[in-house]
């Protein structure tokens, strides 16, 4: 652990490339998150939301990891995401993360159970981190409650830093609601408040926030990373403009697909198109409505580098 200090940034939640069995592309992934590493994100998480981490075994997830450690991918400027309701499957991700020697691990709370209340939740991660064999990794807690159904609430995460004090290293607020990762920050100013969204990250970022966890900055890192440093900036003022309408042009038609349809175009790579069912590729009508979204941002996917 390093602590809150270098516990920020922009960090790409970074898409999953598949072969056509879905098996991970390890390869491509790994060009990947060099890419956008290179254009300035701090660090990459990976197997999240966006990275169809829910589509995925652990036993897939571990084997990918692995591969992109030793394919150069600086494992401590990686934070995989735990998205699992069954612990021996948590665990044996959360053991791996840790071995690996990455930065943080992302943790999802076990899903399927409504109702588990937080002394659930906090028996979980008891039992997650016995079972895991972890002794010093950060966690950062992944609130998506319109994913999970269950939310890191101001309750439970004070029942999570009572128990287990500063592994606990921040929230991923994916809730798009800036109220609520304001008063995480009020609340909790120990820990890192990420959000994943572009719209609340620069007012977050006023009032101490940590940066975003997302996936627009797969297309559009630099930008995100401009924007960080100057959140409130005139020269910025523009590119916060364009975050806006980007996310809405992405998340409108369909999210994931289109981002990585977009891919495809940026590198060449017909592969990026295809996603784990039930999730699919891009229809054609779409992608072409939404080239022409993103084009009013200044966006030029076949000549992006």
């Amino acid at each position: 652990m390093t602590g809150k200090a270098d516990m920020s940034g922009i960090v790409c939640a970074a898409v999953t490339p598949v072969d056509a069995n879905y098996q991970i592309d390890v390869d491509l992934l790994a060009r990947h998150c060099q890419r956008v590493m290179a254009a300035g994100c701090r660090y990459v998480s990976v197997f999240g939301t966006t990275g169809e981490g829910a589509s995925f075994s652990s036993a897939q997830k571990i084997a990918a990891l692995d591969g992109l450690i030793r394919a150069g991918v600086p494992a401590d400027r990686l934070i995989p995401a735990i998205m699992t309701p069954v612990l021996s499957e948590a665990a044996d991700m959360l053991g791996a993360i840790e071995r690996a020697g990455c930065r943080a691990a992302l943790v999802l709370p076990p899903f399927f159970y409504s109702a588990p209340g937080d002394a659930g939740i906090v028996a979980f991660f008891e039992a997650l981190l016995a079972r895991a064999g972890s002794t010093g990794l950060d966690l950062l807690l992944y609130n998506i409650p319109q994913f999970s159904r269950i939310a890191y609430t101001p309750s439970l995460i004070s029942a999570l830093l009572a128990r287990f004090g500063a592994r606990i290293a921040g929230v991923k607020d994916s809730t798009g609601d800036l109220q609520n990762g304001l008063a995480l920050i009020e609340a909790f100013p120990e820990l890192a408040i990420f959000t994943g969204d572009d719209r609340v990250m620069p007012p977050l970022r006023l009032k101490g926030g940590a940066g975003m966890i997302g996936g627009m900055p797969n297309l559009f890192a630099a930008d995100a990373v401009q924007v960080l440093a100057a959140p409130d900036g005139a020269d910025t003022a523009t590119l916060r403009a364009y975050a806006a309408r980007r996310i809405e042009a992405v998340d409108g038609n369909g999210g994931l697909p289109v981002i990585k349809a977009m891919l495809a175009r940026e590198t060449g790579e017909p592969g990026w198109t295809r996603a784990v069912p039930p999730l699919g590729s891009l229809p054609e009508a779409v992608e072409t409505r939404v080239l022409a979204a993103l084009a009013e941002t200044g966006y030029a996917p076949d000549t992006a580098a």
